[in-house]
């Protein structure tokens, strides 16, 4: 009896201890779906919950107000879509921004998503998240060449383009018109200028003051340099590109432009251009368009006409008002996936046509022209694609102090 108990004692033995190992396993596999996310189970937890904080910075002006009201609708979505995560934003200046990322900065202080500066590397690539894995293939076709340029960093990349601006040049038509200047068509080539530039300066008496009117303004900003857009032409003589030499003899001829232009924000000059109508044609973003139209609703605006840029040899031209996002990078994986969605979702047709409502464009190829009721704003638009050169080229990074001479270097504000 014996000697047949002993096998069957042995098999029920092993099978109560692969019970005992297989249950226990089990056990805890199913205890782990309800501990919180430590960063250690990264990649098992796709249902994480939290704040994601982002800083936005206004690197790239746009046409109306802010971004804030067009950023708020995409927070609000992706909130809805996404229960119990929620996206605090802080708005802050680009100086503030700056001292934030000098230096050994606190990690505990920085936000998840940031936005990025199209010029200087203000905060370290290092510091970035490569998104290359969170966006397939079929995700960045959609993106436009052009702003693909703003999305790499160190070979990796490191942002995701949401928006774009333009330039434009502008005119006081009432103050042309007056010196026998009547401008045709849709651009402007730099010879018309030039014949413009010719009855400028001159000057009005009121009272006992002398009022100096100018033939051309812009302004010029660290993150704005819409003077560029004129005269960047990959040449090795910058000197000798015609953009560059028409707009050196305007920016050098006595008091043809405002003092202090090298050293003028959009703010200031554009007050000279509308309110003061000091200005007979006026390079910037289509902040001034829509300013106008502000002012016009309020009988004060000017009746202006609207242009694009000049190109020579049908090269291209300069652009620098593409707005990105960046993700720094974390040790908590789901969270970061979460930030990737979210920058994902300001790609959607929805979030990119929702553009026109500030006065900017989109930076995907598939949601066709936004401003189709907006003759002005559309003319500008089809133009867009005209924008090959960015401050992240080889050739901008080489000769930006080179370029840059072009504006004079008196610095003296404008107070004539």
């Amino acid at each position: 009896m014996k000697t047949n108990k002993k096998p069957v004692t042995l098999i029920l033995y092993m099978v109560i201890l692969i019970f005992l190992v297989l249950g226990t396993r089990i056990f805890l596999m199913g205890s782990d779906k309800n501990e919180p996310f430590n960063g250690e189970n990264a990649g098992q937890d796709e249902k994480w919950t939290g704040i994601i904080t982002l800083w936005d910075i206004p690197y790239v002006e746009t046409g109306v107000g802010s971004n804030s009201s067009w950023l708020s609708s995409r927070i609000q979505e992706f909130e809805r879509e996404n229960p119990g995560i929620f996206i605090d934003v802080r708005r802050m200046t680009p100086q503030r921004a700056a001292m934030y990322f000098t230096g050994d900065v606190e990690e505990t202080i920085l936000p998840d998503i940031v936005s990025l500066s199209p010029y200087d590397e203000i905060l370290s690539y290092s510091r970035l998240q490569d998104l290359e894995s969170y966006f397939t293939e079929e995700d960045l076709d959609r993106i436009t060449p052009f702003a693909k340029k703003f999305m790499y960093g160190n070979g990796s990349m490191m942002g995701i383009p949401y928006m774009m601006g333009t330039y434009a040049l502008y005119t006081n038509k009432e103050m042309l018109e007056e010196h026998g200047i009547n401008l045709e068509g849709t651009d402007i080539q730099y010879t018309t200028l030039d014949r413009v530039m010719e009855k400028f300066p001159y000057i009005e008496k009121e009272r006992k003051r002398e009022i100096l009117y100018y033939g051309f303004g812009t302004y010029c900003t660290p993150y704005s340099n819409p003077i560029i857009s004129m005269i960047y032409y990959e040449g090795d003589k910058i000197e000798e590109n015609v953009g560059y030499r028409y707009v050196y003899s305007w920016m050098h001829k006595q008091d043809a432009v405002p003092k202090g232009i090298r050293n003028m924000d959009s703010t200031a000059a554009i007050e000279l251009f509308l309110s003061q109508g000091r200005i007979g044609v006026f390079l910037g973003s289509t902040r001034v368009l829509y300013r106008n139209r502000a002012l016009s609703s309020q009988g004060k605006g000017l009746e202006m006409g609207v242009y694009t840029l000049p190109m020579v040899k049908g090269e291209g031209i300069f652009q620098d008002q593409v707005a990105v996002y960046g993700i720094i990078n974390k040790e908590n994986k789901v969270k970061l996936s979460k930030c990737a969605d979210f920058l994902q979702s300001l790609l959607s047709m929805e979030a990119q046509a929702d553009l026109g409502r500030i006065g900017m464009f989109p930076i995907v190829n598939d949601v066709g022209f936004i401003y189709e009721d907006d003759p002005e704003m559309l003319q500008l638009e089809e133009n867009i694609s005209n924008f090959r050169y960015s401050p992240k080229d080889e050739f901008w990074i080489k000769n930006r102090q080179e370029l840059l001479k072009v504006l004079p270097e008196n610095s003296q504000d404008e107070n004539s």
